[in-house]
Formats: structure tokens, C-alpha cells, sequence
């Protein structure tokens, strides 16, 4: 009989315990942000978008990948300033003497506007317990 309610105890303590943690993750305290960001009206093909608090605010800034015009990432809750930057590798046209010995043909020059990442105008609120979904139309003019 003694060994009938060990039994039950520990069962008892295996299904508590599989209920606590399912599903359970650590509150990092960031939030999901996910959009689409676009330029000239088409799908940004690769990227990179980065977002941090506003001066003087608190929050941590992250960065992630933008692929096929999309993104998702984990953001601190508040107004927040987004920069967005693509490269594209151009042709060198006046190579110097150094690029030529060391065969430098190519470099990367950023295809988005300095006032969506330099000068960043961009802005975003991240709400906690809602789904932040955040698009970016930008312009080359």
C-alpha cells in the first residue's frame, strides 16, 4: 500500500511538473516584430534592419536579416528607430594601382537612401502583447 502511493506520488509530481514547463520560455522581455519592407514598390531582396530605443529611452537594440522583402525579430517594447540598409556590388571604374595588384574589381555600395539608415526618419512603436507588424515602403527619390 505504501509503495501504491509512492507511486501515485511520483506520477502525480511527473504530470505537474510536464504541465509547468510546457510551453514555458524565458521573458527576455522583448516582443515579435515581423513586416515586409519594400523599395520602389518591390520586395527588398536582402537586407539587414536594425532597431533600438529612441535617445534617452531604455531598450535593447537588435538587427536581423531581411530575405524576399521580409523580416522577424525580437524588439524592446517603446518608440523605436529603424535603419535599413542593402548592398549591391558595383564595378570599381578608376581602380588604383593598389586595387589592380591585389585584383579589387568590385566594392559594395548601399542602394538604400541615407534617410532610411544614416539619417534614419524611420520610426516603429513596439506594443507588448500584440502582434507588431511593421511594413516599410521606401523610396529611392
Amino acid at each position: 500500500m505504501k509503495s501504491l502511493k509512492l507511486h501515485l506520488l511520483a506520477l502525480l509530481c511527473v504530470a505537474l511538473s510536464a504541465v509547468a514547463f510546457s510551453g514555458c520560455k524565458p521573458d527576455d522581455g522583448l516582443c515579435d516584430v515581423e513586416g515586409k519592407v519594400t523599395l520602389d514598390g518591390q520586395p527588398l531582396a536582402t537586407g539587414t534592419i536594425n532597431i533600438g530605443p529612441m535617445v534617452g529611452q531604455k531598450g535593447t537594440a537588435v538587427g536581423g536579416k531581411i530575405e524576399n522583402g521580409m523580416y522577424k525579430v525580437r524588439a524592446s517594447e517603446g518608440e523605436m528607430i529603424v535603419t535599413i540598409r542593402s548592398q549591391k556590388l558595383v564595378k570599381i571604374e578608376n581602380p588604383t594601382q593598389d586595387d589592380i595588384d591585389h585584383g579589387v574589381t568590385e566594392r559594395d555600395e548601399e542602394i538604400i537612401p541615407s534617410k532610411y539608415n544614416q539619417q534614419s526618419e524611420l520610426k516603429m512603436t513596439v506594443k507588448k502583447g500584440e502582434k507588431n507588424v511593421v511594413n516599410f515602403d521606401l523610396t529611392t527619390e
